[in-house]
């Protein structure tokens, strides 16, 4: 699955990300913690096109939730989780 999606493609820079009030490098940083999380945690055996609804789930998600900027690893461990709950996507042992 892996060498099929490239996570690259989903990554975002700070001038991709719109306005976050002069905090568009935190808000990158941020996502693209949340993804490389996903990218790790999901088993690689999981169906491509459920991967890739995945991933493109999570920018319209976060868009635009303040909370984006205030994320820590506990926060972003959380929400890996429900992602991977609400797809019924079994994680990585």
């Amino acid at each position: 699955m892996y060498d099929v999606i490239d996570i690259h493609e989903f990554l975002f820079d700070a001038s991709e990300v719109g306005e976050w009030e002069g905090e568009e490098s935190l808000a990158a940083d941020n996502i693209n913690r949340i993804y490389h999380k996903v990218y790790e945690t999901i088993d690689p055996n999981t169906d491509v096109e459920l991967f890739r609804e995945m991933l493109e789930a999570i920018w319209p998600y976060w868009q635009y939730q303040p909370g984006l900027l205030e994320l820590d690893e506990d926060l972003i461990a959380h929400f890996v989780t429900f992602l991977i709950d609400e797809f019924e996507v079994e994680p990585e042992e």
